[in-house]
């Protein structure tokens, strides 16, 4: 049992490499695909040979963190160097939810510093090549610090947390340990732009101006309220574009990026809310909501599985059970389940975006969204010609030309 076990989590390592680079090499070319005759003006021919170049940078970055990535589970398993942390725990504590949580941070700890390079690489030789960063050092590296923080306030609290619980709950654990975490999320997603985006940004009332009386007479006419709209200082970070909606019921909140005011005319940004407000009108929030909350039964059942069994610690020398190294089992293990529930779920976001389109352009404008799209493509640095397996295994939003169409063959049948 507990060779097959090890078999298990190296086969789920290397199945999980294996297949998202097959499919990152077979997107990667697909770059010198024909653009579609829908976005061909997206881009100038100057401009999408930049687009090639930074694709062709940032897919050699990817490929080589994930690749030392991957060889660093490899070599910490294969030299039993989470064995050698544990016992180190245990000269330290005999609590054994800390233990698990000094195991697990151990291994957060070289994951950080290996990823740490590759953001400080992508963030100020890349994405400044090509014009998008904005970002000081000092913001960056203050960034990482409030992350880190977070992580170990919030990270750290659950770790430490699972274990207590299920040392001391007994059969009560899924139904405390799933009702908390629904609590939790309901309160990062209800106080997310209050309490956790002005940690890294600045949230200004959006000013009384054009754009702002549009928005609310659209919403007016739709019957969607609105309780306030925001502007995020987005251009200290990036010249990308983007918009969100946040919370739900009394507290939902718009926040548009500074730099979507600065390249967006006002009524591409309606057409931008105009989908947001779709997604609302069409429940996609409860949907996810609830797809949420069940996803986390799963995860929570998971976890019981791989707490509740010495196996999967005795199996990689271990001489007893090891909550910390058990938990990094089960966090390899629900990478391969990501994978393989990232094809549903993907397709259900793509579909939701389709109907979302079709809202704004019912009650809006389809010649205004697809124009707004388009503006987004460009300033985002879009891909125009994605491998259709790729899409379907990544992509929560269809390609650009998917939309395009679903848009045009609106008109068709109002015609």
């Amino acid at each position: 049992m507990e060779t097959f076990i090890v078999i298990i989590i190296f086969t789920f390592i290397n199945v999980n490499f294996g297949v998202n680079l097959f499919l990152s090499i077979l997107n990667y070319k697909n770059r010198n695909a024909k653009i579609p005759e829908e976005v061909k003006d997206v881009y100038d021919m100057e401009k999408y040979c930049d687009w090639k170049s930074y694709y062709m940078e940032n897919f050699t970055l990817n490929l080589i963190s994930s690749s030392i990535n991957f060889i660093v589970i490899l070599l910490l398993l294969s030299m039993s160097v989470f064995n050698n942390i544990y016992d180190m725990t245990k000269d330290i504590t005999q609590n054994q939810p800390l233990q698990a949580l000094l195991v697990i941070g151990f291994y957060f700890v070289i994951n950080y510093i290996i990823d740490l390079g590759f953001s400080y690489y992508s963030v100020f030789v890349i994405e400044s090549k090509y014009g998008f960063n904005k970002m000081t050092k000092k913001t960056f590296f203050f960034d990482k610090i409030k992350s880190v923080i977070l992580t170990i306030i919030f990270g750290g609290g659950a770790i430490f947390g699972i274990v207590q619980l299920y040392l001391s709950s007994g059969k009560l654990f899924f139904f405390i340990a799933w009702a908390s975490a629904v609590l939790i999320m309901l309160f990062i997603n209800i106080t997310y732009t209050k309490i956790f985006v002005p940690l890294f940004n600045k949230l200004k009332p959006l000013d009384d101006s054009p754009l702002k009386e549009k928005i609310y007479e659209f919403a007016e006419k739709v019957g969607y309220e609105i309780s306030k709209i925001s502007v995020i200082d987005a251009s200290k970070r990036s010249t990308k574009l983007n918009a969100y909606f946040s919370g739900f019921g009394k507290v939902k909140r718009i926040v548009l990026y500074d730099t979507l005011i600065e390249k967006m005319s006002d009524e591409e940004i309606v057409a931008v809310l105009a989908h947001e407000i779709g997604h609302n009108k069409h429940k996609h929030i409860i949907f996810n909501l609830v797809q949420m909350i069940l996803m986390l039964s799963v995860y929570i059942l998971g976890i019981m599985l791989f707490l509740d069994n010495a196996t999967f610690s005795l199996a990689f020398g271990f001489t007893e059970i090891s909550y910390g190294f058990n938990l990094i089992m089960y966090m390899i293990s629900l990478s391969i389940v990501t994978l393989i529930l990232n094809l549903p779920l993907s397709y259900i976001s793509r579909k939701f975006e389709y109907q979302a389109d079709a809202y704004a352009a019912i009650n809006y404008s389809g010649e205004t969204l697809i124009s707004a799209l388009i503006v987004l493509s460009r300033e985002n640095f879009s891909n125009l010609t994605p491998h259709p397996l790729y899409v379907k295994f990544y992509y929560s939003h269809p390609p650009l030309r998917q939309r395009i169409n679903n848009i045009k063959s609106l008109k068709k049948d109002k015609s």
